[in-house]
């Protein structure tokens, strides 16, 4: 097999997977179960009630979408608020070891 002929292969080869790929990418469905959450799932993941859920939103802490009355928080906001809220505890603070 000559150089051009492996050449002329390994192309088909590699259009083959760029198409296989493209598809692949069109029929993934953004799993927005996934990305957005509701006051209930929130609540039970931080255990917090609906009331400080409302407070948070209020204050500008939490962002929010609401779609005709319903409510959803993005996962990667509610993970920032903790990120930012996060307080590390240094060492022989209180005298123990």
């Amino acid at each position: 097999m000559t150089n051009t002929e492996i050449l002329k292969s390994i192309n088909g080869e590699i259009k083959t997977l760029t198409k296989a790929f493209e598809q692949h990418k069109v029929n993934q469905p953004t799993d927005l179960k996934r990305e957005w959450m509701t006051p209930i799932e929130v609540g039970h993941a931080l255990g917090m009630s609906a009331k400080t859920l409302q407070r948070l939103r209020n204050c500008g802490a939490l962002p929010f979408s609401r779609i005709h009355g319903k409510l959803y928080f993005k996962r990667t906001d509610i993970e920032q608020m903790l990120e930012n809220n996060y307080h590390k505890v240094q060492r022989n603070h209180c005298g123990c070891r």
